[in-house]
């Protein structure tokens, strides 16, 4: 798979050294940036994330680039592996960011690449599905006691269900949840190196080693499994779709205000209050001490989860109601 020193390729249309990013309009806000980046980024909506970028890097410094990072994995995924790759490479190079025109520069690009990008956020419903989901608690019994070997067999098992190959590689790359403790040592480099053997492409398992470590999210580990299920189907295609229409107010796109903003929050939780129908349903289907996270949930996946060029491929959809039906 290489050294940590591997360098992947990005494209020519790389920033210009000339005319650096200007200054954009956005509230100081780093939650607020920090929400738009990724939103925009879904929608395809490329001067906001250019912008929500840049004032984030203003904002918070160097950890715009694992922010980067993560985004690429969670929503661009296998859907456009160059794309992946090319983040990758601008997000942990510094030597390369300095030759591209600077860090601003560098936000900026790759920022409206990633929008101009086809996505696919299969590998975010793939590893929720894997932490928690009801169906999957015997999978979870059982890697626990099995062998790193014999995880990473059960990961290139076709046979098997894709979500129980995905909850496989998770437990062998030996990359944990935040605090937890429960997959214990793996072998991540025995891992990419089976998917390698199982055809998928050496640049993006290099992409995907580097970014793991990196940032030691195991939604990166998804990306590979996601590719290898999506390549196995021929009419598998990008979809252009309409996402929803989001006002502005004071230059901010009112889709950025979800969950994981202060204001956004505060929106949903008046919204429930107020809205006759949603209330109602609340009432009637939500037990009282979780009507919040209901709400946020609920406004989440109605306007800030949409993508705007999505790659369908047939077992996309189930795999989104499952992440879906865990979340909830």
């Amino acid at each position: 798979m290489g050294s940590s020193s591997t360098k992947l390729p990005f494209p020519p249309t790389a920033p210009s050294t000339s005319t650096p990013p200007q200054a954009t309009n956005l509230p100081p806000d780093p939650w607020l940036c920090s929400s738009l980046l990724q939103k925009s980024i879904r929608r395809g909506d490329a001067d906001t994330a250019a912008d929500a970028g840049v004032t984030l890097h203003r904002l918070r410094g160097s950890s715009i680039w694992t922010r980067l990072l993560v985004i690429a994995f969670e929503d661009i995924g296998a859907a456009s592996p160059g794309a992946l790759v090319n983040a990758v490479t601008a997000c942990t190079d510094p030597a390369w960011r300095k030759q591209a025109g600077g860090n601003t520069a560098v936000v900026s690009s790759v920022a409206r690449m990633l929008a101009d990008a086809p996505k696919d956020r299969s590998s975010d419903y793939l590893i929720c599905t894997a932490r928690g989901h009801p169906s999957l608690a015997e999978t979870r019994q059982r890697l626990g006691s099995l062998p790193v070997k014999a995880r990473i067999d059960m990961a290139a098992d076709t046979t098997l269900p894709v979500t129980v190959r995905a909850t496989a590689a998770w437990y062998a790359s030996g990359i944990e949840w935040g605090q937890e403790q429960r997959v214990g040592l793996g072998d991540l480099a025995s891992l990419l190196a089976t998917f390698q053997d199982l055809g998928a492409p050496g640049p993006l398992l290099e992409a995907t080693r580097i970014a793991a470590r990196r940032t030691r999210e195991p939604i990166t580990i998804m990306v590979p499994v996601v590719w290898l299920a999506a390549d196995a189907d021929r009419h598998k295609r990008v979809l252009d779709q309409p996402v929803p229409a989001s006002p502005v107010v004071d230059g901010v796109p009112l889709y950025g205000l979800d969950m994981h903003t202060r204001i956004g929050r505060r929106a949903i939780e008046l919204f429930a209050k107020e809205n006759d129908a949603v209330s109602s349903c609340l009432d009637q289907h939500v037990p009282a001490r979780s009507r919040r996270e209901a709400a946020y949930l609920s406004a989440f996946y109605a306007d800030a989860a949409p993508l705007s060029r999505r790659l369908h491929w047939f077992q996309a959809d189930a795999i989104e109601m499952l992440g879906v039906e865990n979340d909830f």
